[in-house]
């Protein structure tokens, strides 16, 4: 639960890079999938306050949890895009 819900808005952060990626918290070594990455947004100022990472386990405890995605690690990086006409 986020503490000051009534004085901000929420919303999906649909393109952040870690959505669907397998992901470990260094500080707690849990790892998970992200679902889904909130938007903390000021009503007051309109301004971005925070984002939080909402994450499925790995494991089988069921358990699962949140973090900021600032102090999230991809489990696997991904290969660099490729540029165009390369085979």
């Amino acid at each position: 639960m986020i503490r000051d819900e009534v004085n901000v808005w929420l919303s999906e952060d649909p393109g952040h890079r870690l959505l669907g990626r397998e992901v470990i918290h260094p500080g707690t070594q849990r790892t998970g999938t992200v679902g889904t990455v909130y938007i903390r947004t000021s009503k007051a100022t309109g301004k971005t306050v925070g984002r939080t990472a909402h994450m499925r386990p790995l494991d089988a405890s069921g358990r699962e949890w949140t973090a900021d995605p600032r102090e999230l690690t991809p489990l696997r990086l991904l290969a660099p895009d490729m540029p165009a006409g390369a085979q």
